[in-house]
């Protein structure tokens, strides 16, 4: 395994700081705790009006976050991973307003989160030794001119992950790794497409609302060893979501965490436009562990027994678990 540390920005890795990068031959170093709590958000989040507007909105959605985190910690069963919707600090519908990409992107990975407007989440992580995710419009200092919609973790250590979408469909202004992986690897190293990392919770991963619908990126982080995937969304009526995170479940033997947004607030409709789908746990096995969705707003929380991972591949694997000898050369033909 490659250490991750700040210094080497991100060469040979995904993640920064606080996780050792699996690749494929590392899957099985490493163990990892066997119980614990995990938490899915279904949650609003306010759409900034403009652009001078998103400071303001910025950080009363970040209040807002941090509060739900607060709640969720409040009872005796503390979580010790939350998965909250896709871009909880900025929304979805900021083009709708016409925020410009360029005021809302951020870099994640010049300067520790806790220097940017992440701090408070990274404070509320170190305050509840708890590993957060959401999603946020990057800009990279490596790709000038390129923005990414990228799904990140973030622990007590600051931020842990990122993963970048690959392919499925986002803002205009988005680019998509598939358009240029060789460019993107060359920087961030091998692994750092769908990149898995090992934590203290586990090894955990990280992916953006439609790739959820991409098998082959399912299938190719459980092939890096990804115990858990935090998976920050927006969830449309059209897509069967259920059944594609069930199936991610059952067939990658993974437990998948899906936060959703509820609503989207706006400054001309405070009552807000509800999304579809649900915030959901799914298990290895592909069972529903914990569910909330319809117009209920908070949370779902369930056990994750990462025993549960090795028992699913133990009795389904036979059928579930690719012949990739087989797959790759007719991937390839």
């Amino acid at each position: 395994m490659t250490k991750v540390t700040r210094r080497t920005m991100l060469k040979a890795t995904g993640a920064i700081g606080a996780g050792t990068l699996i690749g494929p031959a590392e899957a099985q170093d490493a163990a990892s705790p066997k119980l614990f709590k995990a938490a899915v958000f279904h949650t609003p989040v306010l759409v900034p009006p403009s652009g001078d507007a998103l400071p303001a909105v910025r950080a009363r959605n970040t209040e807002a976050m941090v509060a739900a985190i607060e709640k969720a910690m409040a009872g005796a069963d503390k979580p010790r991973i939350l998965s909250f919707p896709v871009l909880q600090l900025t929304s979805a519908q900021r083009a709708v307003s016409g925020v410009p990409m360029s005021a809302v992107a951020v870099d994640l990975i010049s300067e520790p989160l806790d220097k940017t407007v992440f701090a408070p989440i990274v404070a509320a992580c170190r305050r509840h030794n708890c590993y957060v995710s959401t999603s946020t419009q990057e800009k990279v200092p490596q790709l000038p001119g390129k923005f990414f919609h990228t799904g990140f973790i973030m622990g007590p250590e600051g931020l842990v992950l990122r993963s970048p979408k690959s392919q499925a469909q986002s803002a205009p202004e988005v680019s998509y790794l598939r358009d240029f992986p060789e460019e993107y690897t060359k920087i961030f190293g091998p692994d750092s497409i769908m990149p898995v990392v090992q934590t203290p919770v586990g090894k955990l991963a990280c992916f953006v609302e439609g790739e959820a619908e991409v098998l082959e990126a399912s299938r190719l982080i459980a092939s890096k060893g990804a115990e858990i995937i935090l998976h920050t969304s927006l969830e449309n009526g059209e897509t069967p979501w259920q059944a594609l995170k069930q199936a991610i479940g059952f067939q990658c033997h993974v437990f998948l965490l899906t936060g959703v947004t509820s609503r989207n607030i706006f400054a001309n409709d405070p009552a807000g436009k509800w999304a579809a789908g649900a915030a959901t746990i799914v298990g290895p096995d592909g069972k529903i562990l914990a569910q909330m969705g319809g117009q209920d707003e908070g949370f779902a929380m369930a056990d994750i027994n990462l025993a549960a991972v090795a028992e699913a591949k133990k009795k389904f694997g036979r059928n579930t678990v690719p012949a990739w000898n087989l797959y790759t050369k007719l991937y390839k033909g």
